[in-house]
C-alpha cells in the first residue's frame, strides 16, 4: 500500500514538473499579456515549491520503509540464529 502512495507521489511531481515546463515555455514565447503572465509566473513559482515539499516527501517515506523491511529482517536472521 505504501509502495503505491510512494508510487503515486513520484507520479504526481512527475506530470507537475512537465506542467511547470510546459507553463514556463507559455510564459517565455510571450503570447500572454503581462498580467496573465505575471499571475502565471506566481502560480509556477507556487506549484515548484510544492512539488519540491511533496517529491521530498515521498523520498523520506520511501527511505523509511527500506529502513523498516532492512531492520526486520535483521531481526529476523538474529532471531533465527539465537
Amino acid at each position: 500500500m505504501l509502495e503505491g502512495i510512494i508510487r503515486s507521489s513520484l507520479e504526481i511531481v512527475t506530470r507537475a514538473e512537465r506542467l511547470i515546463e510546459n507553463a514556463r515555455r507559455l510564459l517565455a514565447g510571450g503570447s500572454l499579456d503581462d498580467i496573465e503572465a505575471y499571475q502565471m509566473h506566481l502560480e509556477v513559482e507556487r506549484l515548484t515549491d510544492v512539488v519540491f515539499v511533496v517529491h521530498e516527501a515521498a523520498r523520506l517515506v520511501q527511505r523509511r520503509i527500506e529502513q523498516h523491511a532492512e531492520i526486520a529482517r535483521r531481526v529476523f536472521i538474529q532471531a533465527t540464529l539465537h
